[in-house]
């Protein structure tokens, strides 16, 4: 049978789905980002792959110090530029990037003896720039564009996050109505035709091995007459200025040490660009498909194991496996590659979802278990219900191959006995009878296949796994004609006749399910094992015995008494079958079944005492059927075993 799952209302399930995966989506961009930011910047601050910068790059700073040498702070002195820029030029430096904005007029003869100072330089220089884009003015922008109109410009702006400020990506430049224009720092690097990397590349920090900031050397302004030519000779020289709480910007490792380490004047952040632009240093953000298909497998992989039966506590263990795994990879993949994988979203996106279908899962099977619950429990052993319940992949339903034990049981001469009671009394007689047959298949672990008048059919084995499951079967064999002896003696002292039970046994592979459908739930075995055991137990009242136990089920059992019946040929069948009678070790049957056997050894063995040692038996044991047969076979010159039924 199939269990049916069904919900309260129709699509409910789908539509929990669907509305998991909409409030992911829904809170993917204001709670993954800033989230995916403190954990991108984490890795940034610790592990990344980025400790080794180029060691050709200084920074030239005006500070408070250099500020306090002239009568006015803003604009700086360029008298004092234009010496500083002849002295650092004179050094042969790669290049020279001046951090400074020239957008208005200072004193005539110092801003013409600065523009001469940076047109005839022998060497690169590049003047920071900008446009109305960043607050300028239009006569401010017309200014910068005329000053020392020969000097190579690019863009000095900085990409701030707009959730927290943090420059986290890298500004290369950008195109206006002139083409192209590079950044600061890409236009620095462009001088010596260094490939720049493409627009949106996550900016790179270098670090120190102790995951500080990497700081690279800074030289005060009004050292510079001082300084040798050394220190600037093949460098790429940046000058700007580093004063307390002016153009100071957060970077990750603000949020991650000391915020006043963290937060770096803007020529120093364009030193970090510059560093990695001629290292070909990058972040690298891999294409959607990359970073997404992976995510997409590993959240159906949770979903499934959300969904499917398996023990409480193994679903959010392999969930949060799943989520330890998307960290280590996107650990290993930016420490050892610089690759920034996505952490939160897939993350959040596993957790809401596998927590949803995980919660319809349990309301699955809780219906599930108290279907099977109240289905079994008029079947088999309560123990056998509550191990169903407890781990619902015991149990297959719909059909299945398993081997069981089938145990068929039939009252000899119940129809005769019918006949002469009265219908109130044969189903007093019946529903006591059945009642303790019943209980005792119960207490046994069996399966009740079916009630079919007097007859009670059964198996072992199905729906749960019993390894045990012949030697239970013959348990069951000896109580029910310990049971049929009771009843029939209390019946026969109460002048009503009630004839012994009569039961066959037999081992092997069948077909176990329901086959009633899905409205009537008949958990049934089909297959050759039950049809044997069916004429197991017919054949005992062809032998006069009250059980009937094939080799298959004696085999698999060890500390049971039994005799041999023959080697029955059963009607229907092709092949024949060694069939034996079980009895309790009582000194009564052991005794008798020694005897037997001695007889039953001379008659395999074609002796002629056989039919002597059968008649000597059966004064003995007047009673039993089955010698009775073998002296009546022997009288009539059958010598054999071999016993045809139904022929």
């Amino acid at each position: 049978m199939r269990v049916l799952e069904r919900l309260p209302y129709p699509g409910l399930r789908e539509l929990a789905v669907l509305f998991g995966g909409l409030l992911v989506f829904a809170v993917s961009g204001p709670v993954a980002t800033p989230l995916d930011n403190i954990v991108r910047d984490a890795m940034m601050v610790s592990i990344s792959p980025f400790s080794n910068p180029p060691q050709n790059i200084v920074i030239v700073s005006i500070s408070e110090n250099t500020l306090s040498r002239f009568p006015y702070r803003s604009p700086i002195d360029r008298a004092f530029l234009a010496e500083i820029i002849k002295k650092i030029d004179n050094a042969s430096p790669r290049a020279i990037g001046l951090d400074l904005l020239f957008d208005q007029p200072t004193e005539p003869e110092k801003d013409l003896g600065l523009e001469v100072a940076i047109e005839a330089a022998r060497n690169p220089i590049v003047l920071a720039t900008a446009s109305q884009m960043e607050g300028l003015t239009e006569r401010q922008v017309a200014y910068l564009n005329e000053f020392a109109p020969q000097a190579i410009r690019g863009l000095a702006v900085l990409s701030h996050d707009r959730i927290d400020g943090v420059v986290r990506r890298t500004f290369l430049g950008r195109a206006d109505a002139n083409g192209w224009m590079p950044s600061f720092a890409a236009a620095i690097a462009l001088k010596d035709e260094t490939e720049v990397l493409p627009i949106g590349t996550e900016q790179v920090y270098y670090r120190n091995g102790q995951a500080t900031l990497y700081q690279f050397p800074v030289y005060p302004a009004e050292t510079i007459p001082m300084v040798p030519d050394e220190w600037f000779n093949d460098k790429y020289v940046l000058i700007g200025a580093i004063l307390p709480h002016e153009d100071l910007h957060p970077t990750p490792f603000a949020n991650f040490g000391d915020a006043g380490e963290g937060a770096l004047p803007g020529v120093a952040i364009h030193a970090h660009s510059l560093a990695s632009i001629l290292a070909h240093d990058a972040v690298v953000t891999p294409a959607w498909p990359v970073r997404t298909v992976p995510y997409v497998v590993l959240t159906l992989l949770c979903l499934w194991i959300s969904w499917a039966p398996l023990p409480v506590l193994l679903k959010p263990a392999c969930v949060a496996a799943a989520v330890a795994m998307i960290f280590v990879i996107a650990a290993i993949a930016f420490s050892q590659f610089g690759v920034l994988l996505p952490v939160v979203s897939p993350i959040l996106t596993i957790v809401v979802l596998s927590s949803l279908v995980s919660i319809f899962a349990w309301r699955r099977d809780s219906r599930d278990r108290e279907f099977v619950h109240e289905a079994f429990s008029r079947y088999v052993s309560p123990a056998i219900v509550s191990e169903i319940v407890k781990n619902p992949t015991k149990l297959k339903l719909g059909g299945e191959r398993r081997h069981i034990t089938s145990i068929f049981t039939d009252v000899e001469g119940f129809t005769s006995s019918s006949e002469s009671t009265s219908p109130e009394n044969l189903a007093a007689m019946l529903n006591e009878y059945l009642e303790q047959v019943c209980e005792l298949f119960v207490v046994h672990g069996a399966t009740i296949d079916k009630v079919v008048g007097d007859a009670v059919i059964g198996f072992f084995g199905a729906p749960a796994e019993q390894n045990d499951q012949a030697e239970r079967a013959l348990h069951l064999t000896l109580a029910i004609c310990r049971l049929s002896a009771r009843i029939s003696r209390a019946k026969a002292e109460g002048g009503w006749s009630f004839g012994r039970t009569r039961i066959g046994v037999h081992s092997g592979p069948a077909i176990v399910g329901n086959f009633g459908g899905s409205r009537f739930f008949n958990y049934s075995a089909i297959g050759d094992t039950v049809n044997i055991a069916s004429r197991l137990e017919s054949a005992n009242k062809y032998f006069q015995t009250t059980n009937c136990v094939s080799r298959a089920v004696m085999e698999n059992t060890t500390g049971f008494l039994f005799r041999p019946i023959g080697h029955i040929q059963l009607r229907g069948k092709r092949r024949p079958i060694d069939a034996f009678e079980v009895a309790g070790r009582d000194e009564f049957h052991q005794n008798m079944f020694a005897e037997y056997e001695s007889a039953f050894n001379l008659l395999i063995s074609n002796a002629p005492d056989a039919q002597n040692a059968f008649a000597t038996i059966s004064e003995k044991y007047p009673l039993d059927g089955l010698i009775a047969f073998y002296k009546s076979r022997l009288q009539d010159g059958n010598m054999s075993t071999d016993i045809y039924l139904g022929r």
